[in-house]
């Protein structure tokens, strides 16, 4: 009798440690994130990270719902005409990052700045008397803006990340987002954190 032929399982998708995936959403730490992202291929050239804040939903609505956040975006975005939800990662009070649109597609997030864009959510209300970021949160927030800056080899400044408010009348990401949501707010307050990392 000959010897079965031994053969060894290789997953085609890679999983990572301390990563959740439901449906088209990858949930990850922030020591998750920066393996698969380390693994990715994107063919898309990138020139800017977006910075956005939900609004609503807000701290108050979150309670380790991560997918049913993220679905209910997806739901309000194709009510208003989207393909999918907007944004390609979403962050959350507890320090976690999900992966929504993927990477390799050009968000919804900012008119004229979407080509080339990511798009980054962070779900809150970050306007004045809004909410108050949490220690984990405003980590991976500073964190992430400074590994992508890294993987596209992007300058941190105004012209590579960006706030929503810059280009639309709107609060976005926040008033009070990291001081405020200026463009001298943001070179004062969120870049300098940024080039630390």
């Amino acid at each position: 009798m000959k010897n079965p032929k031994k053969t060894t399982f290789r997953p085609k998708t890679k999983v990572f440690p301390k990563t959740t995936i439901e449906g088209q959403y990858i949930l990850m730490n922030r020591e998750a994130f920066i393996l698969w992202l380390s693994d990715l291929d994107l063919k898309r050239p990138i020139k800017y990270i977006q910075n956005h804040h939900t609004w609503n939903p807000r701290y108050v609505d979150f309670n380790d719902n991560h997918f049913d956040k993220l679905k209910g975006m997806k739901r309000s975005h194709l009510r208003r005409g989207f393909s999918d939800i907007a944004q390609n990662l979403t962050t959350f009070p507890d320090g976690l990052i999900a992966v929504c649109r993927p990477l390799k597609t050009v968000p919804a997030g900012i008119k004229g700045k979407n080509t080339g864009g990511i798009c980054i959510e962070h779900l809150g209300n970050f306007d004045a008397g809004g909410d108050t970021m949490t220690d984990e949160h405003r980590k991976t927030i500073i964190w992430l803006n400074a590994v992508l800056c890294k993987k596209f080899k992007l300058e941190i400044n105004r012209n590579t990340i960006i706030y929503h408010h810059w280009f639309a009348g709107k609060s976005c990401p926040g008033t009070n987002f990291f001081g405020g949501n200026s463009k001298l707010n943001a070179e004062a307050n969120f870049y300098p954190l940024i080039r630390k990392l």
